[in-house]
This record gives structure tokens, C-alpha cells and sequence, in this order.
């Protein structure tokens, strides 16, 4: 009896639109013999591959991982948070949580996965930390009627992972209808803002998951170089205002000073007598001028 060869199989995406799903599906060459299902919850794509041939199914599973090499974290029953964790320990990077509210998106997608403790602190070393909890927040440097929920979350995301010595930093500033995902890397911030009826704690994974693999984030993410994300969470201190005519005042004093030795230069150069010194300038300069005719040594 022969072993029957699989030709079906689930990839799964996230991030990716539907619509791009359907283009790609119906670009499939009649030759592979494969067709697709797909249905989305939320930004989660589920695609079911059939094909008559386990080559037409390889061929068709690859045109879909070179289409949505981004978006697709998994195949089979792979989950999102154990994506997370395997591109986390894969490419050697540890992730914190700067506050609670970040914290309570991941820590308990993630703590009965294997090998989370590797690459995840759950809090132990960051924010939940009696001792680098306030450090974080006196890194942050925010002054105390600060109340932008963004300005927070950026400022204590960029400092815990500066405190821990951590790769990456997540974030959560929580609005009204909304709340704002941030992460930290070396290189900056990503942000992306999640609806109150969508499910933040898997956007926030998402992003986590692209940026430990250095995969171009989903659509709508958006991303502040190191240097903008520094200036949006530290408020400069008050500066004494300046009046309009005081850097006129500065310069005429400067070229007062100027004139003033001038005129001390003078009266050293000719004993007291100005009267003599356009006589002596000419003779100074006929002096060390060149006659027509003469070598230069």
C-alpha cells in the first residue's frame, strides 16, 4: 500500500489585505492543478491550499511565501505568539515591556510558550522591577503635568530599553477609543494606532515579530527615527525669552570693542600724534611693497 503524498496544506498571514490574497490565488498558472480558500478575522489571514500534485501544492505554498513574505508567520497550527517567540530567539533578541498596559497585552499570550523566558522578561527586569520601575520613569524625563498618553509611552519605551540594556521596548499609550502600540529599537520607534474594537495585543506581536526578523512592517504602521521619537517624549526646558533688538545690541557692542582697540592700536603706533598716522601707513606700505622690476626673496 503506498503512501498517499499530501497536497493540501494552511498558511497564515497577518497583516496582509484580502484582496491581494484573491489576486495572487487567481494568478496561479492552470499547470499547478491548485486552488485556494482564505478567510480573514480581523487582520489574520487563514489560507487554505488544495492542489492535485504535491509539486503544483509546493509551487503554489511558494508563490504565496514570496508574495506575503512579510505577512505570513506560520504555517499549520502555528500561532502568532509562537512566531514571536521563534523569530525573538532566532535572531537573539530580548524583548521588555515598559509599562503595565504593554505588559498586559503580551504577558499572557506568552507565558505558557515554550522558550518564551529566553527572549521575554515578563516584566521581571523592566517595568514590574522595584527597583528599575522608577528608574525607568525617571529616565523618561517627563515633566509632571504631562499628560499626552503618547508622549509617555514613547519616552518610558525608550528608556527602559536603554535601563535594561533590552533589543526591543513595547509600549501602550491607552485612549478613549483607541490606543497607540509603540516599540523601541535601536534605530527608532514603530507606531501604530489600534481601534478600541480591534485586538491591539496582536498588532503589538505583529510588530514585534517583523521587527526582531527585520521584515518591513504591515500597512499603516508608522515608524520615528531615534532622533524625531527623542524629541516627541522630552519636553525641552522653559527658555528666557529673548528681546528682537538684543542681538543688535550685541553686535554693536562687539564692534565698539573692535573700534576701542583700534583706537588704542593708533595712538601706541604714532606716540600720541593721530595727525601723523596717514603719513606713516603710506610710508609703511610703499616700504614693503615691490618696485617694478625687483626680485622677491
Amino acid at each position: 500500500m503506498t503512501q498517499q503524498q499530501e497536497t493540501g496544506c494552511v498558511l497564515r498571514l497577518f497583516g496582509a489585505q484580502s484582496t491581494a490574497v484573491g489576486k495572487t490565488v487567481e494568478n496561479f498558472p492552470p499547470q499547478w492543478r491548485a486552488a485556494a480558500q482564505w478567510k480573514s478575522r480581523g487582520a489574520e489571514t487563514l489560507v487554505a491550499l488544495q492542489a492535485q500534485s504535491p509539486s503544483g501544492l509546493k509551487k503554489a505554498a511558494q508563490a504565496l511565501r514570496q508574495a506575503f513574505s512579510a505577512d505570513l508567520y506560520g504555517a499549520g497550527e502555528t500561532t502568532l505568539p509562537a512566531a514571536v517567540v521563534e523569530a525573538l530567539e532566532r535572531h537573539d533578541k530580548l524583548l521588555i515591556c515598559a509599562d503595565a498596559a504593554a505588559g498586559a497585552l503580551l504577558e499572557a499570550r506568552l507565558e505558557n510558550l515554550p522558550g518564551a523566558e529566553k527572549v521575554f522578561d515578563f516584566g521581571a527586569v523592566s517595568y514590574a522591577n522595584p527597583k528599575t520601575g522608577p528608574l525607568i520613569e525617571k529616565r523618561a524625563r517627563l515633566p509632571k503635568d504631562c499628560t499626552d498618553p503618547l508622549r509617555q509611552a514613547l519616552a518610558r519605551a525608550q528608556a527602559a530599553r536603554r535601563v535594561v540594556g533590552a533589543d526591543l521596548s513595547a509600549a501602550c499609550a491607552e485612549r478613549e477609543s483607541d490606543c497607540v502600540l509603540v516599540l523601541s529599537c535601536r534605530k527608532g520607534c514603530f507606531l501604530r494606532t489600534v481601534p478600541a474594537g480591534e485586538n491591539p495585543a496582536l498588532w503589538l506581536l505583529d510588530i514585534i515579530r517583523r521587527t526582531a526578523a527585520n521584515k518591513p512592517q504591515a500597512e499603516g504602521t508608522g515608524f520615528l527615527p531615534a532622533r524625531r521619537a527623542a524629541k516627541k517624549d522630552v519636553l525641552p526646558s522653559p527658555q528666557p525669552k529673548r528681546h528682537p533688538l538684543r542681538r543688535v545690541c550685541m553686535t554693536l557692542l562687539v564692534l565698539a570693542l573692535l573700534a576701542a582697540l583700534a583706537v588704542v592700536g593708533a595712538w601706541e603706533y604714532t606716540n600720541g600724534n593721530f595727525y601723523a598716522l596717514p603719513e606713516q601707513l603710506r610710508a609703511l606700505l610703499t616700504e614693503h611693497v615691490p618696485r617694478p622690476g625687483a626680485t622677491l626673496v
